[in-house]
């Protein structure tokens, strides 16, 4: 099992920096996940950072000045991308106990198969105190199959982690009804080849008008989430 996932994922390519624009078949998606992790996830990261399912590492520089480490761990390495941890699903960290300030969990929830086991690694890993950067879909088309397991609610997000004694500081929708539309729209055309970029560029700016216009977050793409493992209480 873990040689075919080797097989069909190393040297995937991946995402590996925050570059966007109006030209992005993705714009809709990243635009508002990009926003809330510079403004808010890594204003409050700190000390020793695990990116766990770090993909290209594109959010390294972005934490950079936040940390004073930064591990990049995954199950396969993408092109072009050196990781400092290859792991085994569902298989613990090599890492001790209370050995990271903050953990990165970056559209990674949806592809392992036992969320569970995975947010139990992020509670042992982290030091009483530490951060959870979560995010993870409600709503997106099949991608990295047959490795894509789970779509997550607002409220099966909180019942994960407060099973596993995380403190929830801040959950919100990333993109809301016209987002999503767009985005479906988007991926439905390019599902077989690149179309025009005036085409994409205007179904970009109209959505992300309506979205900002009509906001509706219970028909988001994504989640994000800042959760903390309390600093008292059970297995810190």
């Amino acid at each position: 099992m873990d040689d075919l996932i080797h097989a069909r994922l190393n040297n995937i390519e991946r995402a590996k920096d925050l570059k966007l624009s109006l030209d992005h078949h993705h714009f809709l998606v990243l635009r508002p996940l990009y926003q809330w992790m510079r403004e808010v996830a890594a204003p409050n990261a700190h000390g020793v950072l695990l990116d766990y399912g770090c993909g290209g590492c594109p959010y390294e520089k972005l934490f950079a000045p936040h940390i004073i480490k930064y591990i990049a761990a995954d199950v396969a390495t993408a092109s072009d991308t050196k990781i400092d941890i290859m792991l085994t699903p569902n298989q613990p960290v090599p890492l001790g106990d209370a050995s990271v300030d903050t953990i990165l969990a970056n559209q990674t929830l949806e592809h392992v198969s036992d969320p569970v086991f995975y947010l139990s690694e992020c509670h042992r890993l982290l030091r009483p105190g530490g951060l959870l950067v979560l995010s993870a879909p409600m709503q997106w088309r099949h991608h990295e199959s047959p490795y894509d397991y789970h779509r997550f609610t607002r409220f099966g997000i909180e019942h994960h982690l407060r099973i596993h004694n995380f403190v929830i500081k801040d959950l919100r929708p990333c993109g809301g009804t016209f987002a999503l539309m767009g985005q479906i729209w988007l991926n439905y055309l390019f599902r077989e080849r690149n179309r025009p970029r005036w085409i994409v560029r205007l179904i970009n700016r109209f959505f992300s008008h309506l979205d900002r216009r009509y906001p509706d977050g219970d028909e988001t793409i994504n989640w994000v989430c800042l959760a903390q493992k309390p600093t008292r209480g059970p297995h810190s």
